[in-house]
C-alpha cells in the first residue's frame, strides 16, 4: 500500500508520462489499408484482388477506398515505397546504435544482417516488390524507381566510405559493387528455408562472401 502512495505521490508531483500522439483517423485507416492489401497480394496474388476485394477486406465500400487510393497501381506502389524506406530506416538505426568509432566491417556486418532478416520475414510480397516493377505506370512507376535507387544509395555510400578508411578497394566501381550487392540480397525470400538456416547464420555468410571480395 505504501508503495502504491508513493507512486501516486510521484505521479502528482512530475505528473503523468507523456503520451505518443494518436494518429489520425484519416492515417490509421490508410495504414489500415495497406496493411490489408498486402495481406491479399502475398495470399491472392496482386492480379487476382481487385479494389472491391480490397474494400471489403478493409471493411468499406468501394467508393471510399478510392479517396485514399486512385487505383489498385497505387496501392501497389505506396506498399513498395512504405516497406523500402522502413528497410533503409532499419538498416541506418540499427548503425546508428553501434559504438562510435567502429569500423566499416562492422558497419557492413550490420546492414547485411538487418537486410537479410527484413526480406526473409517480408516473405512473399519482397519477392513480389522485385518483380512488379514493370506492373507500374506513371508517376507510380517514376517512384518506386527513386525508392530503390535509395537503396542502392545507401550501399553506394557504404561502399565510399570503404574506400576513404581503405577497407575497400578504390579500383572497384560503386555503380557495380551496390547493385551487386542488392541484386544478392534481392531474392533471399525466394529461397530462404529457416528449417535449414537462420537469418544471422545467411547474414554471415552474405557478409563474408560480399565485403572479403572487396576488402583492400
Amino acid at each position: 500500500m505504501k508503495a502504491v502512495v508513493a507512486k501516486l505521490k510521484t505521479e502528482v508531483k512530475e505528473g503523468p508520462a507523456p503520451r505518443k500522439p494518436a494518429l489520425k483517423k484519416s492515417e490509421a485507416t490508410r495504414l489500415r489499408v495497406l496493411e490489408m492489401t498486402s495481406e491479399l497480394f502475398r495470399r491472392n496474388g496482386y492480379q487476382a484482388t481487385s479494389m472491391r476485394d480490397i474494400a471489403a477486406a478493409v471493411g468499406m465500400k468501394s467508393g471510399s477506398l478510392y479517396y485514399y487510393y486512385e487505383s489498385k497501381e497505387a496501392l501497389l506502389a505506396a506498399i513498395l515505397n512504405d516497406s523500402i524506406d522502413a528497410h533503409i530506416a532499419k538498416i541506418k538505426q540499427a548503425i546508428d546504435a553501434l559504438p562510435p568509432g567502429v569500423s566499416l566491417r562492422k558497419k557492413f556486418d550490420t546492414a547485411i544482417a538487418v537486410s537479410v532478416k527484413t526480406i526473409a520475414e517480408a516473405g512473399d510480397m519482397a519477392v513480389a516488390s522485385a518483380q512488379t516493377l514493370s506492373v507500374l505506370q506513371e508517376p507510380e512507376y517514376s517512384e518506386q524507381v527513386a525508392h530503390r535507387q535509395a537503396y542502392n544509395q545507401f550501399w553506394r555510400d557504404l561502399i565510399q566510405e570503404g574506400k576513404e578508411t581503405g577497407e575497400i578497394r578504390k579500383d572497384l566501381p560503386d555503380a557495380v559493387a551496390s547493385m551487386v550487392i542488392v541484386g544478392s540480397l534481392t531474392f533471399v525470400a525466394e529461397w530462404y528455408d529457416p528449417k535449414r538456416s537462420t537469418t544471422e547464420e545467411i547474414g554471415d555468410i552474405f557478409s563474408r562472401l560480399l565485403f572479403d571480395g572487396m576488402h583492400a
